[in-house]
């Protein structure tokens, strides 16, 4: 698609409306999707196939009623995205102009929704599409009005720029900006939507109005929400991601007065999972990778024996389920387990698992600054680091990211609530 007709500076003002939707609609989406994912979390985690059947179900009998939303969304921005080259189709016809206009609202009000709800749940699904069609459902119904005031009063000081006899406005390139700014509302990225619209239609007359629309839908976000949905979503599940704000941010806290060693941010060994090489039964571990599964534990650190806790390695709870689900219903519940080179003086079979330990993982001392921590994370990539005593082996603790960020956090509010 190209546009041949070049925009007016009048055609501003509805620029920066299209700019405040796709804003308005990222953060509320944001916020409304969010409270719907801790709602799926709480309720429906187990109810996975029930509830795609509903959304199916209930998007399907709502969508079939508007002649936007029974579209496939490609097929949908293809037409909206469309010049008119005559009088035919709703779109285009003068005397349905006020239908197309009421057909295009609620397209868009029933695209809301229906994202709000659906985004998230088990079916492989994106924001990006379905964002590009609400924010060019509500741009051609914004430039459908627009067209429709320059007929009814052509002679109005807002349209005198626009020569007499000739089209003025083109409803196609506003669904081309709205369809830029609520993807930039939603995801809050900025260059790269500008490029991606550039590319998609070649318009280099309209790189100057989608910048307008995208960092008006981003000031607006970033007024109702910070961050993406893509970020805020890591945020609500305890993702351990770390972006270069949160860096700084652990940063200008180690460089402060308040010094953050790992011993103050780390995880004690007492209240952790932790698995000693020999004396396990499988009765006992299966209980335990039961016990963790329920507190999101995701691997153990693997000790000599509970009582010296000098380190051997460490053990991936995933690793551990796959290799007993092939051979605990052949075992008795009493069979021995191992993760080392132990031995037994027992004369029954024992179930050996040290090929799944890790017996170089990273470990620090309890006096390193977290600044480093936090570099050894970001650049080697550990889903953990043990904590160990001086003499290099005797465990005293974890840390993960999810106990950085933690901290991270904890010290923000209270920074926060202290100014």
């Amino acid at each position: 698609t190209t546009y041949d007709r070049d925009w007016h500076f009048f055609e501003t003002v509805f620029f920066v409306l299209i700019g405040v939707f796709g804003g308005v609609y990222g953060g509320l989406c944001i916020r409304f999707n969010l409270k719907v994912t801790a709602l799926r979390k709480r309720y429906l985690a187990n109810r996975v196939v029930q509830e795609v059947a509903v959304l199916a179900v209930l998007t399907t009998a709502i969508a079939y009623a508007n002649r936007f939303t029974k579209q496939d969304m490609g097929e949908l921005l293809g037409v909206l995205l469309q010049e008119c080259k005559d009088a035919n189709g709703v779109l285009c016809a003068p005397d349905r102009a006020r239908e197309a206009i009421w057909a295009l609202f609620w397209a868009t009000v029933i695209r809301i929704g229906g994202t709000v709800l659906a985004y998230g749940c088990k079916v492989p699904c994106g924001i990006f599409v379905p964002s590009m069609a609400i924010g060019a459902s509500f741009g051609r119904m914004l430039g459908a009005v627009a067209q429709e005031m320059h007929r009814a009063h052509p002679k109005w000081a807002l349209f005198s720029q626009c020569a007499p006899d000739t089209p003025c406005i083109t409803p196609a390139t506003y669904a081309f900006l709205g369809a830029a700014a609520a993807m930039c509302g939603v995801t809050k990225v900025t260059v790269a939507v500008v490029v991606i619209m550039y590319e998609l239609t070649g318009a280099l007359n309209f790189i100057v109005p989608t910048m307008i629309v995208v960092m008006v839908a981003r000031i607006i976000g970033d007024a109702i929400v910070e961050g993406g949905i893509s970020e805020q979503l890591i945020l609500l599940n305890g993702l351990p991601f770390l972006d270069e704000a949160e860096i700084e941010q652990i940063n200008e806290l180690s460089e402060s007065s308040a010094h953050i060693s790992v011993a103050a941010i780390m995880r004690p060994v007492d209240d952790a999972f932790v698995l000693p090489a020999v004396g396990l039964s499988l009765g006992d571990l299966m209980q335990l990778l039961a016990d963790s599964a329920r507190d999101g534990i995701r691997g153990f650190p693997v000790v000599d024996n509970l009582h010296d806790l000098r380190v051997v390695g460490y053990v991936l709870r995933d690793n551990i389920g796959r290799a007993l689900g092939a051979i605990s219903a052949e075992r008795d519940q009493d069979t021995p387990v191992v993760f080392g080179a132990g031995t037994l003086e027992s004369r029954r079979s024992l179930i050996n698992l040290a090929e799944l330990v890790n017996t170089s993982p990273v470990t620090v001392r309890p006096q390193l600054s977290a600044e480093t921590t936090i570099e050894i994370f970001c650049k080697l990539g550990p889903r953990v680091i043990l904590v160990t005593g001086e003499d290099g082996g005797h465990l005293l603790g974890l840390l993960t990211r999810k106990d950085v960020l933690r901290q991270i956090r904890t010290a923000h509010r209270d920074d926060d609530d202290g100014m």
